[in-house]
């Protein structure tokens, strides 16, 4: 069984050329031919998970598939700050959405390493308030409510390590990383592209140099990035971005 597996694997990526993409049709067609006659629906779907499992080929859109570049899923470190301030909320909050993350993880991506941290919490706008006065309760410094600009120039960037407390936008690309609810990757991206305030040591030209670092390095789903950038309402314009500066194809975005 294990061979045939590796046949199924070795006959896709002869079937379908490096770095094309291909639709779901498409590779449902090429394994009912080669391998599963009248191949059934749920079937499909399980093959499918296989396939990615094994990280033969890679999801980039719905619906759109491409062969497998190697390339890795991020999954960021968690330091001891992250993980405390994650369970002072699970224990606090009963079933809390949030989401933390920090800016030095952009650090992997951008040629300029900034110095100053700024831990970004995310929870539902009905709790920022109690998630501000939870964190300052448990001693924990630099602590801001989403910052105006003036704020952020004047204090935020002049602090080694701030805390900024904000809404969680609902349905962000999120996964868990050691029990910590933490952004996908499509999510950082949209963030910093939105971003006027907090993050502005990453703008310009180096931006761009972030961008294509994350795509070059990790699997990158582009309808999660764009369905989310959509809640943000920033869909059109980081599409015009992808497509002039990132030089993704103009038909995978939409």
């Amino acid at each position: 069984m294990r061979n045939y597996k590796k046949n199924i694997i070795k006959k896709i990526g002869e079937y379908f050329s490096s770095g094309q993409t291909f639709t779901r049709k498409e590779l449902y067609d090429f394994l009912e031919l080669n391998f599963f006659p009248n191949l059934k629906e749920t079937t499909f779907r399980w093959r499918i998970f296989e396939l990615k499992k094994t990280n033969t080929i890679v999801s980039i859109k719905r619906g759109i598939f491409k062969l497998s570049e190697n390339k890795k899923l991020f999954v960021p470190s968690i330091n001891n700050k992250l993980s405390k301030i994650s369970n002072l909320l699970q224990k606090n909050f009963n079933s809390i959405s949030y989401c933390l993350w920090s800016s030095n993880w952009l650090n992997e991506f951008s040629r300029h390493q900034a110095t100053n941290e700024i831990v970004i919490v995310e929870v539902e706008k009905e709790l920022v308030n109690s998630v501000f006065n939870l964190l300052n309760d448990n001693n924990y410094k630099n602590v801001y409510i989403e910052p105006d600009k003036f704020v952020t120039e004047t204090y935020v960037s002049e602090n080694q390590t701030s805390i900024i407390v904000k809404s969680l936008t609902t349905k962000s690309p999120i996964q868990f990383v050691a029990n910590v609810a933490v952004p996908k990757l499509e999510k950082i991206l949209v963030d910093l592209f939105s971003d006027n305030k907090y993050l502005i040591a990453y703008k310009g030209y180096e931006q761009k140099i972030i961008f294509e670092n994350a795509f070059d390095k990790y699997q990158l789903n582009l309808s999660s990035l764009i369905n989310y950038s959509r809640r943000r309402k920033k869909d059109k314009l980081i599409t015009e971005f992808l497509i002039t500066e990132i030089n993704i194809d103009e038909e995978l975005l939409k």
